[in-house]
């Protein structure tokens, strides 16, 4: 008999003792019986006693075998110092573990000494199939949460917070329809040089024969404003009107940012879109629509004393560029409009 587990189960048959049996006198399940005799535990230290006492030997025989004898201070060092100390642990486990499982061991081992050596204690992990509450559990991090009193404690009701919450303007469009969130500050800063043709006006009056392109210098514009209409990455011309034909939208001598796309054709303009075109040599800005009558593309000025120009007549027509953006300084008579009583 070599181990623990062989010497309580012969022991038990020698006294013609069931597991039921050797279970009640020892206060255990006969399943707990079952475990220590194939192995799977061990009685622990505290129980130990009891164990021996009714299979009629002593602990120290069931621990290691050795034959029943006087206790004095020096059996129960020897004992200490023999007993494989963890009962619960069968040492055929650990005989049957390869070297790099030992090396392993050896470290948890290590490091649950050092544990042990500062004080720190270690939960003991719920038996199988206990409940365990979270409620009791162990927390040896504790982190409370910083938190504001309750109202029967001084603080304030949920109520009161939602008063005292400073206000914030909202950017939703159902609240507020005509503002918008702007680029972030970094976009905002950079801006992007867009050549200026200063030599082109197109015409916003009857047309302007041009046949030149003589670049005088650049306008600076908000790189994210250019990207948003599309007109960045050096995509952007700025020219000139000239007439009234397209106010109050267009004054005369309003600077026009143009994106230049020669590629387009009729078929391809957005009816009520602004456009840059080149009519029988002339070149003018008006916006693009759809004669309701004949159901043909008609150049048409924002000013309604000026008729509608066809663009489907046989003359030769270029489409040059959509015009993405006006400004001209306001005049003497409006700058009043603007100014706060």
């Amino acid at each position: 008999m070599n181990t623990i587990h062989q010497r309580i189960k012969s022991l038990r048959e020698a006294l013609g003792l069931s597991m039921e049996q050797l279970a009640e006198r020892v206060s255990v399940s006969w399943q707990t019986v079952q475990q220590w005799e194939n192995g799977k535990t061990a009685p622990k230290r505290a129980r130990l006693e009891a164990v021996a006492k009714a299979l009629g030997t002593t602990a120290e025989y069931l621990a290691v075998g050795q034959s029943a004898a006087p206790r004095d201070a020096r059996s129960e060092d020897k004992l200490a110092a023999t007993a494989w100390p963890f009962l619960s642990i069968p040492e055929e486990r650990i005989r049957k573990l390869t070297p790099v499982q030992l090396d392993r061991l050896e470290g948890a081992i290590a490091l649950a000494l050092g544990q042990l050596e500062i004080g720190l204690e270690v939960s003991r992990a719920p038996s199988t199939g206990s409940l365990y509450s979270l409620e009791e559990a162990r927390d040896d991090f504790p982190m409370p949460a910083p938190s504001a009193p309750a109202p029967w404690e001084g603080g304030k009701t949920t109520k009161q917070m939602e008063r005292e919450a400073s206000l914030k303007l909202s950017l939703s469009d159902s609240v507020i329809a005509n503002v918008a969130a702007g680029d972030a500050p970094a976009a905002n800063d950079r801006f992007e040089k867009v050549p200026e043709l200063a030599d082109v006006r197109l015409s916003a009056g009857g047309g302007i024969e041009n046949h030149a392109e003589d670049q005088t210098g650049f306008i600076h514009f908000r790189r994210s404003f250019l990207r948003s209409v599309g007109a960045d990455g050096g995509r952007g011309r700025v020219v000139y009107a000239k007439g009234d034909s397209m106010e109050p939208i267009i004054r005369d001598g309003a600077a026009l940012l143009v994106v230049p796309n020669e590629s387009l054709t009729l078929r391809e303009l957005a009816a009520g879109g602004v456009y840059a075109i080149n009519y029988d040599g002339r070149m003018i800005v008006k916006t693009v629509a759809k004669d309701r009558v004949s159901g043909r593309w008609v150049a048409r000025s924002f000013n309604p004393a000026y008729p509608d120009v066809p663009l489907e007549n046989g003359h030769p027509v270029r489409v040059l560029g959509q015009v993405v953006w006006a400004g001209a300084r306001l005049r003497d008579d409006e700058a009043g409009q603007w100014t706060r009583s």
